[in-house]
């Protein structure tokens, strides 16, 4: 009976193989198109009869293939209906993507494989994703996943709780309360792509990214996490510490802090208090320059007041310059014959042949064979005296103190005429040249960088502030003197009337207020008598070059400078003022004349205005340009600003991965 037993055992493999065999060639002859799982191997296989057909059964390294898909496991079942189960340890192999589980259920007439276990990984050549169900279909290589995923490597951690892979293109889609933390960005988005080939993010949808202390936004958009570079669009924004940004779409650069914004870009630094918009921007987060195209607008901010500025090109440049510091602490210079020096208050030369020279009020001699003198000398300089004698020296002394009412002796000695400054000393400094030329003074002033702002508005500029404004083709600014620079055909508009023209102009500004302006080149003053939008007859005054004067926001004095003309027009008694001088000035109280004084050459003469003519009542150069005038901020800007997001955006949660931690508790009781 054993001997039976141990033979049906032994053939029983045999007989089952053969008929799968068998099985594979009925399957295809039947349906050609159609091909039948094969077993590659499996160390006891059964097959057992049904009403529907044979059930194989194989036990212990079993490994299948179906239409180049190779299948692992440690038990397996094979149904007549095309679904097979396999059970321990199962691993799904399609071309360069494997995955791995406890079970699998896999159909042969669809070609999809359903991996499930405690941890299910799907793998590709340079990623690897983790959760606990995946359906793949082989013929299409999409992988899906519904209960929650995350891929973590070297530089990289993803989740979702869903999602979909790619094999073809190395893609996988994360859908639903996506996070990522890759090496430069921490992100969280509701649905977002990434390829592993490229290393590129794309986003769908209520996107934001965190980097230190900087965060961004977007609906759409994508991030090279390779080259680190991102492009956002739809309700772009950014914040860092100093600046919030707004714009349809950014382009940015994060090795280099570069990049773009465009379309409705808004710019708020609060460090420059400052407000940048465009529709076009190249921007430099490293020295937060910019410069902005297509209808730009900037308004500069204070407690007090705000300057709304346009033009068709704007920039704000940092730049950086040389200052020199004071040294308290001693500078050193060593030579064969050494030489100690001190800036703080005296100069110390030492040699063998030595001398001590003080720069503060004295000079002090030493030397060992010393100068010939038996009692304090005082000797008055301004700059350092070396002196070397080699003769004349007496060795009874090592050391004087020489004061100026005792300095008879050593002037005889060296002919100098005058004691009290350094640069009557000819023939002294002509027997020194030698010692001179062998210790050099070197310049040790020491330098630090700083760093200052440069503003241009180029080409049809205009700057509005409540109480001026001010057109021309560009202007400057920088924040080191505070001059505001007008070039090229300005035109300033003070109070409810006045115009003033000229060449360039410059304002110069003190704590956000105008101290004093000055007007170069036909600069021209003209103000209306009587209503500006019906008179006739406009006061005016020309000269070369004009200056005005600010307290309070008031004109206080206003003068002009070379050929001076005035026009002035009365109409309660009708008559206009003509004046020539060299020059005028008027004092002003509560922003009404009290006092002018002409000077050199005056002449003048008042006529009834019925006598005179139409073309007598204007200056050459007159123009009246009040169309032109901004009547406000919101014109200058021509756009709506945005109101500041910071307080909300920095409330916005960070990502703490909790799909990541599940898995990775998971996994560690799996090892444990």
């Amino acid at each position: 009976m054993r001997t039976v037993l141990i033979a049906i055992l032994f053939f029983v493999p045999v007989l089952l193989i053969a008929q799968q065999t068998m099985q594979d060639t009925i399957s295809t002859e039947s349906a050609p198109q159609k091909k039948r799982i094969r077993i590659l191997n499996s160390d006891l296989t059964i097959t057992i009869e049904s009403d529907t057909g044979f059930v194989w059964r194989c036990w212990h390294n079993v490994k299948m293939e179906h239409e180049g898909i190779v299948m692992e496991c440690d038990s397996a079942a094979l149904w007549p209906s095309g679904i097979s189960e396999a059970f321990g340890n199962t691993k799904v192999t399609s071309g360069a993507t494997i995955v791995t589980g406890d079970k699998m259920i896999y159909s042969e007439i669809t070609g999809k494989a359903n991996v499930t276990g405690r941890i299910v990984h799907l793998i590709d050549s340079s990623s690897t994703l983790r959760t606990t169900e995946v359906d793949f279909d082989t013929r299409t290589e999409i992988g899906y996943f519904e209960h929650e995923g995350t891929i973590v490597d070297s530089f990289r951690t993803l989740e979702s709780q869903k999602g979909y892979y790619y094999a073809k293109t190395k893609e996988f889609e994360f859908i639903g309360q996506v996070q990522s933390d890759t090496k430069d960005y921490v992100l969280q988005s509701d649905s977002m792509t990434y390829n592993s080939n490229t290393k590129i993010f794309t986003f769908f949808s209520n996107t934001h990214i965190w980097s230190g202390n900087g965060y961004l936004y977007c609906d759409k958009g994508w991030y090279d996490s390779d080259k680190s570079i991102m492009f956002f669009h739809r309700n772009s924004y950014m914040l860092s510490s100093k600046q919030e940004i707004f714009a349809d779409s950014i382009y940015y650069e994060n090795e280099g802090k570069k990049g773009q914004l465009y379309s409705n870009a808004q710019v708020t630094d609060t460090a420059q208090k400052t407000i940048f918009l465009a529709d076009f921007a190249d921007f430099d987060m490293n020295t937060e320059d910019f410069l902005m195209r297509r209808n730009p607008s900037i308004i500069m901010y204070d407690d007090k007041d705000s300057v709304f500025l346009r033009g068709d090109t704007l920039s704000s440049v940092t730049r950086t310059m040389k200052i020199p510091v004071t040294v308290n602490d001693s500078v050193i210079a060593s030579q064969s014959d050494s030489v100690i020096a001190s800036q703080n208050d005296s100069v110390i030369v030492s040699q063998k042949d030595s001398v001590i020279v003080s720069q503060r009020d004295s000079v002090i001699v030493s030397k060992s064979d010393s100068i010939i003198a038996t009692e304090k000398i005082v000797i008055p300089v301004d700059t350092m005296l070396a002196i070397s004698i080699t003769d004349t020296i007496s060795p009874d002394t090592t050391q004087v103190t020489l004061h100026p009412s005792q300095f008879s002796t050593l002037n005889s000695q060296f002919s100098i005429k005058d004691t009290t400054h350094p640069s009557q000393f000819s023939t002294l400094n002509s027997q020194f040249s030698t010692l001179d030329s062998q210790f050099p003074i070197k310049d040790t002033t020491q330098y630090v960088d700083s760093t200052y702002k440069e503003l241009f508005a180029l080409k049809r500029a205009k700057l509005y502030r409540h109480d001026f404004q001010v057109k021309s083709d560009s202007m400057y600014f920088n924040n080191i003197d505070s001059i505001w620079r007008i070039y090229r055909d300005p035109v300033l508009w003070n109070g409810k009337k006045m115009q003033i023209t000229s060449d360039s102009m410059k304002f110069y500004m003190i704590n956000g207020e105008m101290k004093y302006a000055d007007f170069n080149g036909n600069a021209m003053v003209v103000v209306p008598e009587g209503d500006p939008d019906s008179t006739i007859y406009f006061n005016q005054v020309k000269s070369k070059n004009m200056k005005a004067y600010f307290s309070n926001r008031q004109l206080t004095v206003f003068e002009a400078i070379g050929n001076a003309q005035t026009l002035a027009f009365s109409l309660n008694d009708f008559t206009m003022n003509r004046t020539e001088s060299a020059g005028f000035k008027i004092n002003f109280e509560s922003g009404k004349a009290r006092r002018i004084a002409y000077y050199d050459n005056v002449t003048g003469n008042n006529n009834p205005l019925f006598l005179v003519r139409e073309d007598e009542i204007k200056l050459p150069g007159y123009r009246w340009e009040i169309d032109l005038r901004p009547k406000s901020g919101a014109e200058v800007l021509n756009r709506i600003l945005r109101p500041s997001e910071r307080t909300v955006r920095e409330s916005i949660p960070k990502p703490s991965f909790p799909i990541t931690k599940r898995i990775d508790e998971i996994e560690l009781n799996i090892k444990n």
